[in-house]
């Protein structure tokens, strides 16, 4: 994710991500399960999406995400992007180093 929004560009760009998505991906690393199984494996699917769901609650109320790897410090503002029935669509935006103050403190 971090690859694809960090800009190349001045211009902002973000990245969207269902928590349903995230879940599917989850599996599918997790135990190689697809989401066209999800009626074979009904309370797998919707215990990970129940999760899922709660982490990303996690990250808009906190409004940023932030981490080092190695020497590299990245921050991302988060942003409710829309729910459809309860999965829920997160937008990702790179902040720039010395641009933090722009993010809304929660």
């Amino acid at each position: 994710m971090a690859e694809s929004v960090i800009p190349d560009r001045e211009k902002r760009k973000s990245v969207l991500v269902s928590s349903n998505s995230l879940a599917n991906k989850f599996i599918f690393i997790r135990w190689g399960i697809r989401p066209s199984q999800r009626r074979r494996y009904r309370n797998l699917f919707t215990s990970i999406r129940k999760h899922c769901r709660v982490l990303f609650q996690h990250y808009l109320l906190r409004g940023r995400l932030e981490w080092t790897i190695g020497s590299e410090h990245r921050i991302f503002g988060v942003y409710k992007f829309d729910e459809i029935r309860g999965n829920l669509i997160l937008g990702f935006v790179h902040v720039k180093p010395g641009a933090e103050w722009t993010l809304p403190s929660r």
